[in-house]
C-alpha cells in the first residue's frame, strides 16, 4: 500500500511538471485537415482575409489559398515543369500587395545570366505575367549552396542559388536587385569588384540600371550590408582592411581591429560613390545591419567585442549610429551588456567563470550572440534582438576497430532584446532564457518575431519547465522534434515589461500531435492574429490560427 501511495505521489509530481496552464490571453482554432505536399521550400503571405502558400519541390510547385477568418483551406493548383530545367529560386517576396517569385536561369547559347519574375495571384491561386526582367552579359558570382535538412546558419535553403541580392524599400514600393560581375583579374590586389544595381517599382517596371566599380580592391574590402531607401538611394556598409588581408585577424593580445567601417552612398540617378567613415577603433564588429525608418534617417545597428579574451564572436555590447539621407554618419552610441544580465538564468559554474574573466580584465561576454532583428520605432527609438546560436561537433568512436564518425548538433539558445532611446540612452534590456538543441539544422528551433500594438512578440517552442523559471536557474532543454509548448514572450515597448505565456501544447492540439513545426511556417495575418501550418501525420497538414485576446 505504501508503495502504491509513493508511486501515486511521483505521478502527481510528474504531471505537475509536465503540464502548464494555458494562457487566457490567447485562443486558437484549427482548420479541417488537407492533403500534405512535401516541399523543400515553403513561403507564406497574407493579403486581406486570405493567405497564400507557395511550395517548391523540384519540378513541382503548389499554390494554396487559405481563408484567415475561420481558418480554412480554400483551393490549390499544382504546376509541373512550369519553370525551365535549370532554374534556381532566388527570392520570393511581397512588394506592396503583390507576391513575386524571382528565379535565375543561365542562357548558355548566348552567355547571358537571366533573372525572371512571376506573380503569384491571390484571387486565382495561380501564376501570371511570367517575364524576363534582367539580362546580364557574362558570368556573375554566386554563393555555393549548403544546407542542413532545410535550415542553415547562412540562411541558404536547398535549391536557392543566391546570385542576386534583393533590397526592398521601407514602403515596399521599390526593389533593388544587386549582383557582382565575375572578376577577370585573378590577383585580388589588382581586382576591383563591379557591382550591378537595378531598381524596379512594385509592378517591376525598371526605374534605373547601373554598374559601379568599387573604390577598393577585392583584397582590401568586404561588403557587410546594403540598403535601398524610398527615394531609390543606395547605402553600402563595408569593412575596409588596413593590411590587405580581407581577414579579420585577432590574436589574444590584439585589442584593435585590423579594419574600419565605411558607408558608401550612391544617390538615385548617379554613379558617384560618397564615403563616410565610422572608426570602430577597439570595437571588433561581430554583426552590423542597415535598417530604414519613417524618419529622415536610416539606422545601423549591431554587436561588438572589445578585443579582450579568446573568442572572436562573443559579444561585449551593442552599438548604433544613424545615417542621414545624404549618407553622412552621426549620433553613434554604444552600450555594454551588464554583468547581471549576462549571468541571468545561468549555472553557478558559468557565473564563476564570468567573475574570473572580470577580475582578469577581459570582461564577461554574451557568447555566440547573433543579431536577428532591428526595428526603428516611429519616434526614432531602436529595438535590437539577438539570439545565441552555435554548432557543436561530436565524435563517435567505431566498434571493433572500425572508423568513427563525426556528427553535429545545432543550438538556439537565449534571446537578448534591447531598446535604445532617441537620445541614445539604454531604455531597457531583457534576457529571455531558452535552450533548444537538435540534429537537423534549425529545424523547429529559433523564434518568430513580430510587433503588434506597441509590444514585441517572440514565439518559440520550449520546455514546459521554463514557463516560470527563476532567474538563478538555467533553462531546461527543449529537444527539437520532441513536442514542446508554443511559448509567447510579450515585451512592452514603452517600459520593457515582460510577460511569458504558454499558447498551446504541441502534443495536445485538439485530437492530434503537432509535427514539423518551423518558425518559417508562422506568419502574421492581422494586428491581433497569426497562423501556423503544421503536419499532423496521416499525410495531412492543418492550419492553426492563434488570436491574441489581450493586447
Amino acid at each position: 500500500m505504501k508503495k502504491i501511495f509513493f508511486y501515486l505521489c511521483l505521478l502527481i509530481v510528474s504531471l505537475s511538471f509536465s503540464q502548464s496552464q494555458l494562457s487566457n490571453d490567447y485562443s486558437y482554432n484549427v482548420s479541417t485537415p488537407y492533403k500534405v505536399f512535401d516541399a523543400d521550400q515553403k513561403y507564406y503571405f497574407t493579403k486581406g482575409n486570405h493567405s497564400i502558400a507557395l511550395k517548391f519541390d523540384g519540378k513541382k510547385v503548389l499554390l494554396q489559398k487559405f481563408n484567415n477568418d475561420k481558418p480554412s483551406f480554400v483551393k490549390e493548383k499544382l504546376f509541373e515543369n512550369y519553370f525551365p530545367k535549370n532554374y534556381k529560386i532566388e527570392r520570393v517576396l511581397q512588394l506592396d500587395s503583390k507576391v513575386y517569385v524571382f528565379y535565375s536561369s543561365w542562357d548558355g547559347d548566348n552567355d547571358n545570366e537571366q533573372l525572371f519574375a512571376v506573380e503569384a495571384d491571390f484571387e486565382t491561386c495561380a501564376f501570371k505575367d511570367n517575364r524576363n526582367i534582367l539580362k546580364i552579359a557574362g558570368k556573375i558570382t554566386g554563393k555555393k549552396e549548403f544546407s542542413f535538412w532545410g535550415g542553415t546558419f547562412s540562411e541558404m535553403i536547398a535549391g536557392t542559388q543566391d546570385k542576386f541580392d534583393f533590397l526592398v524599400s521601407h514602403d515596399s514600393k521599390r526593389v533593388l536587385v544587386q549582383y557582382s560581375k565575375k572578376e577577370l583579374v585573378k590577383n585580388d590586389k589588382e581586382s576591383f569588384s563591379v557591382v550591378g544595381l537595378v531598381t524596379y517599382d512594385s509592378n517591376l517596371k525598371q526605374i534605373s540600371e547601373k554598374e559601379i566599380t568599387m573604390p577598393y580592391s577585392v583584397k582590401t574590402m568586404n561588403n557587410i550590408d546594403y540598403h535601398l531607401d524610398n527615394d531609390g538611394n543606395l547605402y553600402m556598409l563595408t569593412k575596409v582592411f588596413h593590411d590587405d588581408s580581407k581577414n579579420e585577424k585577432k590574436k589574444r593580445k590584439d585589442e584593435l581591429a585590423n579594419y574600419h567601417i565605411e558607408l558608401f552612398f550612391v544617390a538615385n540617378g548617379t554613379n558617384e560613390i560618397k564615403i563616410s567613415k565610422f572608426d570602430n577603433k577597439e570595437k571588433i564588429i561581430t554583426k552590423l545591419w542597415l535598417f530604414d525608418s519613417d524618419q529622415n534617417f536610416i539606422v545601423c545597428g549591431g554587436f561588438y567585442n572589445n578585443g579582450k579574451g579568446d573568442y572572436f564572436d562573443d559579444v561585449d555590447g551593442l552599438l548604433t549610429f544613424k545615417v542621414d539621407r545624404t549618407g553622412k554618419i552621426y549620433d553613434s552610441y554604444s552600450h555594454e551588456i551588464p554583468l547581471e544580465i549576462i549571468n541571468q538564468y545561468e549555472s553557478e559554474k558559468f557565473i564563476k567563470k564570468n567573475l574570473k574573466a572580470e577580475k582578469k580584465g577581459e570582461g564577461a561576454k554574451f557568447n555566440d550572440l547573433e543579431l536577428n532583428n532591428l526595428l526603428v520605432n516611429q519616434d526614432g527609438s531602436i529595438v535590437l534582438i539577438g539570439e545565441k546560436i552555435f554548432v557543436k561537433s561530436h565524435y563517435s568512436p567505431g566498434m571493433n576497430g572500425s572508423a568513427g564518425r563525426t556528427y553535429y548538433t545545432y543550438h538556439y539558445c537565449d534571446i537578448l532584446a534591447t531598446k535604445i532611446g532617441v537620445d541614445g540612452s539604454l531604455q531597457w534590456m531583457k534576457k529571455i532564457p531558452k535552450e533548444q538543441s537538435g540534429s537537423r539544422g534549425r529545424g523547429g528551433m529559433s523564434y518568430k518575431y513580430f510587433v503588434a500594438n506597441n509590444s514585441h512578440y517572440l514565439l518559440f517552442l520550449d520546455n514546459v519547465k521554463n514557463i516560470n523559471l527563476a532567474e538563478n536557474l538555467p533553462p531546461a532543454l527543449h529537444s527539437d522534434g520532441k513536442g514542446g509548448y508554443l511559448t509567447s514572450v510579450k515585451i512592452s515597448d514603452s517600459d520593457g515589461t515582460l510577460k511569458k505565456d504558454s499558447v498551446f501544447n504541441g502534443r495536445d492540439i485538439e485530437d492530434f500531435t503537432m509535427y514539423q513545426f518551423a518558425v518559417d511556417r508562422v506568419f502574421k495575418t492581422s494586428d491581433n492574429s497569426f497562423m501556423i501550418e503544421v503536419y499532423k501525420k496521416k499525410k495531412e497538414d492543418i492550419m492553426i490560427k492563434v488570436n491574441m485576446l489581450k493586447l
